[in-house]
């Protein structure tokens, strides 16, 4: 073998273990890596645990805005909320149904965050059907005899259940009882509320629509103003504008 050859030789097995070497270096390297991304994994997972484990509230959400009754109404959040948001409504009218949809979450997220103060004060404005009265006094007793809480819970059910105006009258008392139960409010205190019509609650309805000059439903009024009786979609831009502004 010439000198040339075996010169050839040493050269090509040096540039073979230097290319060994670098291998086992990048695995090196590669399973330091892979083992910091795992105990990392194992770090974060274990904090996810016990941040779940050392909570016995089973929601993982922010906690529901806080309710209370008034004379004939329900008030969401704080009253010192820069957004104060009154909605006149029946639970028969369907355009009430509309802007309840377009509104509940946003007005509850933002009720919880402290930025909007809502009441809801119904009224028994299409008399000419009798599930309206019904509908409203089977809320006031709820409001009345169970809690604030069952009575939003009770709101939200009447208006995502509401019959079609000429329908209304096969809404039958043992419905609106279910939706009672389903609401949380099904007591002895609440069922004899609901066998008579609460005259107290239902003039205390009728002034609050009265002084506020309620001819129509939905009737809101933001921050005092009494918004056009335009679109149902224009009502829920105009909320939602004026809790972006105030943000």
């Amino acid at each position: 073998m010439s000198k040339q050859r075996r010169d050839q030789g040493r050269t090509e097995r040096a540039a073979a273990v230097r290319a060994a070497q670098a291998r086992k270096e990048r695995n090196r390297r590669l399973a330091v890596i892979v083992g910091i991304v795992v105990l990392l994994g194992a770090i974060v997972a274990g904090g996810a645990w016990y941040a779940g484990a050392g909570s016995n509230d089973p929601r993982t959400g922010s906690e529901a805005p806080p309710v209370a009754a008034g004379a004939a109404s329900l008030q969401m959040g704080d009253a010192d909320a820069p957004v104060k948001v009154v909605i006149y409504e029946d639970f028969l009218c369907p355009y009430c149904r509309e802007l309840e949809n377009s509104t509940r979450d946003f007005l509850q997220e933002n009720a919880d965050a402290g930025k909007v103060y809502v009441e809801y004060q119904p009224v028994n404005l299409l008399r000419s059907f009798a599930y309206s009265a019904k509908a409203m006094n089977a809320w006031a007793a709820v409001l009345k005899h169970a809690s604030p809480e069952a009575a939003l819970t009770l709101h939200d059910i009447l208006f995502d259940n509401q019959p079609y105006e000429q329908s209304s009258d096969q809404v039958s008392d043992d419905q609106i009882a279910d939706w009672v139960k389903e609401a949380g409010a099904d007591t002895e205190a609440v069922r004899g509320a609901m066998q008579s019509r609460d005259a107290e609650f239902f003039a205390a309805a009728e002034k609050a629509m009265t002084d506020a000059g309620i001819t129509g439903t939905p009737t809101v009024f933001v921050n005092g103003q009494q918004l056009p009786a335009s679109s149902v979609p224009e009502m829920v831009a105009t909320i939602e504008a004026a809790v972006a502004q105030a943000s």
